[in-house]
């Protein structure tokens, strides 16, 4: 009986080998010989465990019928590995995605310190410069004062200095004027005593 069964059940086996020989050849040339989740694989092997499970149904083959099973069980867990697979690659994505998003975050903020740092050294600087010019036209201001005044002061001297000559040189020419007066005065009275002195002579000799 067991003998008579295992006809069937090789020559399943050999036709399910036959009909993965395409498969075997396009694993080759896509290098997916040891890759159980390449598509084209999964699809075989799930048409697998249909042929054997209906041969195994219809020749009372336990062996098929557990081949078929077990090839059933590894699909199941490559389905629910592959979906284990897809969610954690949607969730390593969301992860990338919130990464980049922190990063360009942190970029922006970055950026924006380093624009709101330039633009108070700006600030700074041009204050800075303001307040140095502002100094400057203070300074130029007081300096223009302190020349008008010393101006003013040079002219006052010069003024005073003027008068003081013109009152200096008054004075000597009142001086000089009484001196003339002094000498024509003296030079009179000379006269007179000379006059005088002469009548007396006069008088001696007559």
């Amino acid at each position: 009986m067991g003998a008579i069964r295992t006809i069937p059940r090789t020559v399943v086996n050999g036709y399910l080998r036959a009909l993965r020989l395409p498969l075997s050849a396009a694993e080759r040339v896509a290098r997916q010989q040891d890759n159980d989740t390449w598509a084209p694989a999964i699809t075989f092997e799930r048409l697998e465990a249909k042929i054997e499970g209906a041969a195994g149904f219809l020749l009372r083959d336990e062996d098929l019928l557990l081949a078929a099973q077990m090839r059933e069980e590894k699909l199941a867990k490559l389905q629910e590995a592959s979906t284990l697979k897809a969610a954690a690659d949607v969730e390593r994505d969301n992860a990338h995605d919130k990464q980049r998003a922190r990063q360009a975050k942190v970029s922006e903020q970055r950026a924006q310190t380093r624009r709101a740092a330039a633009q108070r050294k700006d600030a700074i600087k041009a204050d800075a410069e303001q307040k140095k010019r502002s100094a400057e036209s203070d300074a130029a201001t007081k300096e223009r004062g302190v020349q008008a005044q010393k101006a003013a002061q040079e002219t006052v001297i010069d003024r005073r200095e003027r008068a003081s000559k013109a009152e200096a040189l008054r004075a000597e020419s009142e001086a000089l004027d009484l001196t003339d007066e002094a000498l024509a005065a003296r030079e009179k009275v000379d006269l007179i005593d000379e006059t005088i002195e002469g009548n007396k002579e006069a008088r001696k000799t007559g």
